[in-house]
Formats: structure tokens, sequence, C-alpha cells
């Protein structure tokens, strides 16, 4: 296991190796991210609830069309998320999610993390997570999930007059 996390924090940095200037709490922040995907993928639901903090919005990407605001409604509908994930299966992982494409926007104690996941056939998975220092370490504040169908339609042959 901790040599998942190392590997993930390795995956999530890797970009980093080459430039100069990193800031330290860049850094953190994309430690904070890796933890949050690992505890995401085992289903860890305590490792999992504690990246957020209690005053935080979620946006889900499907099946859940509200807003959930505060602790209590997003811990909701996230059990009702892990119960879907974990399904039949017994051991972690559960999931093995990918970040593609990571970008991380520095704003004082804010960070906006925005990224790709390929976890679904046919849809571009979008995810935006927005985090700010603590006292405790980074916590998310807002996290935006959406898809959007991909098209695979053959376009139509102009038609001649």
């Amino acid at each position: 296991m901790l040599k998942r996390v190392a590997l993930l924090s390795f995956l999530l940095c890797l970009p980093l190796a080459a430039q100069t200037g990193t800031s330290k709490a860049e850094l953190e922040v994309r430690g904070a991210l890796a933890n949050f995907i690992q505890a995401f993928d085992n289903l860890d639901w305590d490792r999992f609830r504690m990246a957020f903090s209690d005053d935080a919005t979620v946006f889900y990407p499907r099946g859940i069309p509200e807003r959930a605001k505060g602790r209590a409604e997003f811990e909701r509908n996230f059990r009702i998320v892990f119960a879907q994930i974990r399904g039949a299966r017994t051991t972690a992982p559960y999931m093995d999610l990918q970040p593609r494409n990571l970008e991380v926007q520095m704003l004082g104690d804010v960070a906006i993390a925005t990224f790709h996941l390929d976890d679904r056939a046919g849809f571009v998975n979008r995810r935006t997570i927005v985090l700010r220092k603590t006292d405790s370490g980074w916590k998310i504040v807002h996290l935006h999930a959406s898809e959007v169908a991909t098209t695979t339609a053959v376009p139509e042959e102009p038609r001649s007059r």
C-alpha cells in the first residue's frame, strides 16, 4: 500500500521534475491530491472523508443532480457512491483512478486542480478540485465532477446541388 502511495505521488509530481521554481505549497497540494485519489481508489472512508473541509460543496457527475453542501450532505451522498463502487468486490483497490492532464493553479492559500479521468467509456470525465490551506493541511472545499459524451458519429457528406 505504501508503494502505491509513493508511486501515485511520484506520478502526480512527475511534470514538476522538468520545471524549476515549483513552490512547496504546490508540492503539498499534489501530495494531498495523491492521498485523496488513493483513498478513493481503496474506498478508505476515513482517509477519504478527512480530505474534505467541513463546509465543502460537491457536484457529482451522474445520479445526484443536487449540489451537496456541507459534510452531512456530501458524506451521505458519497456513502451511496462507495456502496455502488464496492459492489461484489471485497478487497482494495476498487478503482484505479489515473488523473490525466493534471494542472494545479496556486492562488495563495487556495489551489485549483483540474484533470480528466478515463473511467467511463464514451465520455470525457472532467474534475475540478478546489483546496484551501488549513492548520491541518490542504483540504478540499469544492469538488466538481462532470462528464461530456464523446461523439462517434460519422460526419455527413456534403450534399450536391
